[in-house]
């Protein structure tokens, strides 16, 4: 074990890029570890030559592929002084905790020495070696990105020096992704952040090695050959450009997805375009055998690519176009739905190979044309079935193997069982006709507020794991935002895509976590004891359905009016109403005794994080949200169940319990609010087919329907009980 350099005093160093220590350091007496404690350190103490030490006190995430530990004296965080630029004329960013290091003209020690070897026997351009010995560090790499990655390494491993108050010790890492292409995809249809929000999520990414970011732009971008389709509230084409430089010089190449043929309500919703649709009566999707439907489509395309300008790709969607043919063209053409499908990719792929993108498309329907769709998602079919289903129908793929663009790269998206082996079949069947083909998994596959499965963690590593061993481009890890999901609260998921994805492991999730809370929060966070994400969760499942009779909180789909809000208790028959919910009831202490523990380990994080302190004030509000319903069911129980003097006490209690709401919703917008844009524009124009209730509303009612749904039920219920 390493033996750490003991704090005389406890400090609290808050390093988060966004918001400072004063708005959300707690009145808690802060907890101090006992390593942290006054104690004596010997200078001998400082050597190692420990592998599995070294894994115990410095938790990289990414891990690195190889580690070497060497005898001998290595390097401290104070000792680190400046840069020495071999034979670089420009030094990569140096941001963090290197941020300030000046240029020297010679390499001492305490210099961090950076060379370009095109000769480097590395087997990627992102990788590098990292030598640490005698107060001396040398990255070598054979290009500008495996500089930037390097020091990414160097960077965690000066935050764990600094941190623990121990010594890096000597070693050489070599290090290089095993998948080339590892990109976060971000869904901006429901809601946008701040653009200040944007370039700290460049930084914390880049810092873990994520290497691109597709951008769905949907109608928070300003079209400028399209005005009517962007919201207000939009970013304009130059300030995503700028995004994209900025991220650029991180390593991160920013590309757009812009939705063509399907998932076109926020375009054909407008009258201008009403026209284009396949359906006169839908906005779902463009016809498209009409020229216009192109010249609109590439017009949003050209102002895409302006606004990334470093984007080597343009994904173009194309997914989930139901009910496709039923235009007065499409008809007339004799077309099948999978020709018309395929003629659009071909427009689209011309398109982008014709302005230097490379297109990448959704594959699902292929597949549905195909009949081959069901062996890749439904868990329960037998491996006989599905290997039967594939011989019956690869002929339809394989005949029509012309109309697969060659220079498109099909993107095979599973969210939760990429292990099946239709999902696997579908792989190899691309690559057996020389076809690109990248995967894509998902930290918020679809649950209100949070992820759940401890963030999807089984899904992301099976998927990554595929990717690794059937050596594809790349994986792309999606970022839906139909629920109202903050960024914050799937962190931990790109972290763990991160690790995954450049160097796979048979990793637990629990390892993988307690990786993660070292790296994001601080080492101090990394025991299990200190884990509250998973417990939120659990909560979470129990707040779906809390103020339901049959329907789950899985979405924010249903209008008000269609919320099956549970029954209130009738004084004509006490006991009735615990007896209707007593499934429910049984759950509401342990509830209770979940939202305390977590909120205490929340207080402690908040407490002992030396970065990243906003997303924990991100976590501790979901909290007291979830927590709002449980409270109010045993507020109703007690109602019920008291006697007929107590029933006024008990409903006093429950109508001053429904006033408070006022102050956890200012909390919660307060707090989701410094990165949220929260408010749709006045003149917010929903889709037809497009009723989220965050496209209904100009204020926040959509985040907390239920609670104000049943709060208003509960008025109208005080107002009528004697």
């Amino acid at each position: 074990m390493f033996k750490k350099i003991i704090f005389a005093s406890f400090i609290f160093t808050f390093s988060s890029n966004l918001y400072s220590e004063a708005e959300f350091k707690t009145e808690q007496e802060m907890i101090i570890p006992e390593r942290y404690k006054v104690g004596i350190f010997k200078e001998s103490e400082l050597l190692v030559n420990d592998l599995q030490s070294f894994n115990e006190n410095f938790r990289l995430i990414p891990q690195v592929q190889k580690i070497d530990i060497k005898n001998g004296f290595g390097v401290s965080y104070n000792d680190v002084k400046g840069v020495y630029l071999v034979n670089l004329k420009k030094r990569p960013v140096m941001d963090g905790i290197l941020d300030g290091l000046s240029l020297v003209n010679k390499p001492t020690k305490g210099m961090i020495c950076l060379e370009l070897k095109d000769d480097l026997n590395i087997p990627s351009d992102e990788g590098y070696v990292l030598d640490i010995e005698s107060g001396k560090i040398f990255i070598t790499a054979k290009t500008q990105a495996g500089l930037f990655y390097g020091l990414q390494t160097l960077k965690q491993l000066m935050e764990d020096s600094r941190d623990e108050s121990i010594p890096i010790p000597s070693c050489s890492i070599t290090d290089y992704p095993t998948i080339p292409y590892r990109s976060v995809l971000l869904n901006f249809m429901r809601h946008l952040d701040k653009p200040k929000y944007y370039y700290d999520l460049i930084d914390r990414l880049a810092s873990i090695k994520i290497n691109a970011l597709i951008l769905e732009y949907t109608d928070k971008i300003r079209y400028k050959n399209a005005p009517v389709i962007g919201v207000p509230e939009a970013m304009s084409i130059d300030e995503y450009a700028a995004l994209s430089r900025y991220a650029h010089d991180r390593n991160i190449e920013i590309s757009p997805l812009v939705q063509g043929l399907g998932h076109v309500p926020y375009i054909l919703k407008h009258d201008e375009y009403k026209s284009l649709r396949d359906d006169s009566n839908s906005d779902l999707v463009f016809d498209p055998l009409n020229p216009k439907t192109y010249d609109l489509q590439f017009s949003l395309y050209d102002d895409a690519l302006a606004a990334t300008p470093y984007g080597k790709y343009l994904h173009v969607g194309g997914d989930e176009v139901e009910g496709l043919g039923k235009s007065v063209l499409s008809k007339a053409s004799g077309k099948t739905p999978f020709e018309l499908q395929m003629y659009w990719l071909k427009k689209a792929t011309e398109y982008a190979s014709s302005h230097h993108r490379i297109p990448i498309f959704w594959d699902d329907m292929m597949l549905k044309h195909t009949g081959l769709w069901e062996t890749t998602v439904d868990k329960n079919m037998n491996p006989l079935e599905i290997y039967k289903l594939w011989n019956q129908n690869r002929h339809l793929l394989d005949e029509n193997i012309s109309l697969f663009p060659k220079n498109c790269i099909y993107n095979r998206w599973d969210y939760s069982s990429s292990k099946i082996l239709g999902n696997q079949l579908a792989i190899d069947w691309y690559k057996s006709q020389n076809l690109k083909v990248i995967g894509a998994t998902s930290s918020q596959p679809g649950t209100a507020l949070m992820p759940r499965k401890h963030s999807n963690f089984q899904a992301m590593k099976n998927f990554c794991q595929i990717s690794t061993e059937k050596r594809m481009d790349g994986i792309i890890c999606t970022v839906w935002d139909d629920w109202p999901v903050h960024f914050e609260t799937v962190m931990r998921g790109s972290y763990d895509f991160a690790l995954l994805s450049w160097n796979y492991s048979d990793i637990s999730d629990n390892e993988a976590h307690k990786r993660f809370r070292h790296r994001f929060y601080a080492p101090a966070l990394a025991p299990d004891s200190c884990e509250f994400q998973n417990l939120l969760e659990e909560a979470l499942s129990f707040w779906d359905i809390v103020l339901t009779k049959k329907s789950r909180r899985a979405s924010y789909l249903r209008l008000p009016n269609e919320i099956d809000l549970i029954d209130l208790p009738d004084q004509k028959n006490p006991g009735q109403w615990s007896l209707q919910y007593k499934a429910k009831l049984k759950l509401v202490d342990n509830a209770l005794n979940q939202y305390t523990e977590i909120k205490s380990r929340i207080d402690c994080t908040m407490s002992l994080a030396k970065r990243n302190i906003y997303a924990a004030s991100v976590m501790n509000q979901i909290n007291e949200l979830q927590n709002y319903s449980t409270k109010l069911l045993l507020l109703l129980r007690e109602y019920d169940q008291s006697g007929i003097g107590e029933k006024q006490h008990a409903k006093e209690l429950i109508s001053n319990y429904v006033d408070s709401f006022k102050g956890i919703r200012s909390q919660f917008i307060g707090v989701f609010g410094k990165s949220w844009l929260m408010k749709q524009p006045v003149d917010y124009d929903a889709t037809q087919f497009d009723q989220l209730l965050q496209n209904t509303d100009n204020n926040t009612d959509w985040m907390y329907v239920y609670e104000l749904c049943m709060n208003k039920k509960i008025a109208k219920w005080i107002s009528l009980v004697p």
